[in-house]
């Protein structure tokens, strides 16, 4: 963390603030950064590059192609968002979009959109998404994907309906506990939309996480720093209380171990409702400090002795086992499916 690009990670950091310091972001105000290709290339590879350039001072971020590119694709992801929630909300669909909308602007990868009723209205929500002209790309197994039929990017903005919260067959949370946890937002372009409260969220954020990608970027380190702000104590307590019942307190741990770190060596403390919480569930996880010390910046990988710890959790969750005897049935279709049931078969032994 001493080193050159070790500190233009605490740069970026300290540029953007934190919803839970003193030290608020610097957004849409006269004054601000320059811009700083070396902070940018971090916040692309971290998934933040919007939240980055808003920190930019206003004058100059007008002119760069970087900014004009990224705020013009979240304008449309969130246009995007309003045709389909208006088109959900029409035909009276039972639905949630998660992982997309944000507590702060930020051009995601694309829009997910979880069925939380049966799978026959599963396959009502793709056609009415397919009778809206957005173009069919593929199906998967619990996910089917559409592109935008207007605009064109360098990253396209796609659509993501999904069956369940899964990859492949796994499926890693059951819905049908987090269907008590939907509020509707309020969209930019007009609108409203279904929306998870901030501990579905921020569970969903954290699971992704851990057992998708195995690994930990700062698009999540925001967006937890952001939804514990959110959250009053109610709702810490409902948090720990989904944590608990979807089997997540390692992943949990290890995750919010990370961003503690992160927020002391940036700030110079811990916040309290992040330490309490963090306490509440057993403590950090000792494994992180080595990753983090021994990386320049993030993305941090999940060790392969956590990753076992959190899927030796995770197997105590019937539906997670049930969906991954389904897997194991099924052939591998991409690499990361092979690695994962290899991880698995660790993790049994």
């Amino acid at each position: 963390m001493g080193s050159y690009d070790g500190q233009r990670l605490l740069a970026l950091l300290r540029a953007i603030g934190s919803p839970l310091a003193s030290n608020r972001p610097q957004v849409n105000e006269g004054f601000g950064n320059s811009y700083v290709p070396e902070l940018y290339s971090i916040a692309v590879l971290n998934k933040i590059p919007l939240t980055y350039l808003n920190t930019v001072n206003p004058k100059e971020r007008e002119n760069l192609p970087q900014y004009n590119y990224h705020h013009a694709r979240f304008s449309r992801l969130l246009e995007m968002a309003s045709e389909i929630s208006e088109l959900f909300n029409g035909e009276g669909i039972d639905y949630v979009v998660f992982r997309t909308l944000r507590p702060y602007p930020e051009d995601v990868s694309d829009i997910d959109v979880l069925n939380l009723g049966s799978h026959r209205e599963y396959v009502r929500i793709v056609e009415a998404v397919r009778g809206r002209e957005y173009i069919f790309m593929e199906k998967g197994d619990y996910c089917t994907t559409f592109q935008d039929y207007r605009t064109r990017f360098k990253t396209e903005a796609m659509i993501d309906v999904y069956d369940g919260v899964s990859v492949g067959h796994l499926i890693y949370l059951d819905k049908r506990r987090l269907s008590s946890y939907v509020v509707e937002k309020d969209l930019p372009k007009g609108g409203k939309t279904n929306i998870f409260a901030p501990e579905a969220e921020l569970l969903v954020t954290i699971a992704h996480s851990a057992i998708k990608e195995n690994r930990y970027i700062l698009a999540e380190y925001y967006a937890t720093l952001h939804y514990l702000a959110l959250m009053d104590q109610t709702s810490i307590e409902r948090f720990i209380g989904l944590i608990k019942e979807n089997k997540l307190v390692k992943a949990c741990r290890w995750h919010l171990t990370i961003t503690s770190i992160l927020h002391k060596l940036v700030h110079g403390f811990v916040p309290e409702r992040l330490s309490d919480l963090l306490l509440r569930l057993g403590g950090p996880w000792s494994r992180v400090y080595k990753e983090i010390f021994r990386s320049n910046y993030p993305p941090y990988k999940c060790d392969p002795v956590t990753l076992t710890s959190i899927f030796k959790e995770k197997l105590q969750d019937n539906t997670f086992k049930r969906s991954l005897c389904t897997q194991i049935l099924m052939p591998p279709r991409k690499a990361f499916m092979t690695r994962l049931l290899t991880k698995l078969k660790d993790a049994l032994h």
